[in-house]
């Protein structure tokens, strides 16, 4: 069953439909764990009916030892075998646009940084402009100014970046650094804070 271990999981669905989604969509979530992210992007995404649509997902699972917040310890996360099967079996079985990355952000970066392919009347065409990423993988500073790094440069015109438990950020810094790059605020929760790119 997907579920969800966070919250204001309605601004997911409220930002995407505003945006005007083209024919070719990439979308991607860091830190799928249960699916409800990843289900709701799909879910708002297929409400715009794009022509050609990926999805993202890109988890390491294996209760892997990480600091998961700055200036606290590193823990066991509880991210298991069962969880990664039952999760990402559903997603596929019911979200043919969903691809699944059992890795970690870094090495996703490494070796996906040309983009996907898509199928076009038979051949094949490498996309790689991302309209909307969800960050809820590792909630240290240095790894999402990490993941912003890769994605500012792969996103698309009007992207929407979801930035999930926020408040445990150095947002200073990654406020100034989604500035710099045209991305403003445009809500901003208890939890999710959503920016979006001017152009």
């Amino acid at each position: 069953m997907i579920k969800g271990d966070s919250s204001e999981y309605h601004l997911i669905t409220k930002h995407i439909g505003s945006l005007n989604i083209e024919q070719v969509t990439l979308t991607c979530e860091i830190g799928l764990r249960e699916g409800l992210g990843s289900k709701l992007i799909m879910d708002a995404v297929r409400d715009h009916k794009p022509q050609l649509y990926k999805h993202i997902a890109i988890d390491p699972y294996n209760n892997l030892n990480y600091q998961h917040y700055d200036n606290k310890a590193s823990v066991v996360a509880d991210y298991t075998e069962e969880m990664k099967q039952k999760t990402v079996c559903e997603l596929y079985q019911n979200y043919p646009e969903f691809d699944f990355y059992h890795m970690t952000d870094d090495y996703y970066f490494k070796t996906m940084h040309e983009g996907h392919q898509f199928n076009v009347n038979d051949n094949l065409m490498l996309y790689g402009l991302y309209k909307v990423v969800h960050f809820d993988g590792p909630h240290t500073t240095k790894d999402v100014i990490n993941e912003l790094n890769f994605f500012i440069p792969r996103s698309d015109s009007k992207a929407v970046f979801i930035i999930d438990d926020y408040q445990h950020l150095q947002m200073g810094i990654v406020d100034m650094l989604l500035k710099t790059y045209n991305f403003n605020v445009v809500e901003k929760g208890d939890n999710k804070i959503i920016y979006q790119k001017e152009i």
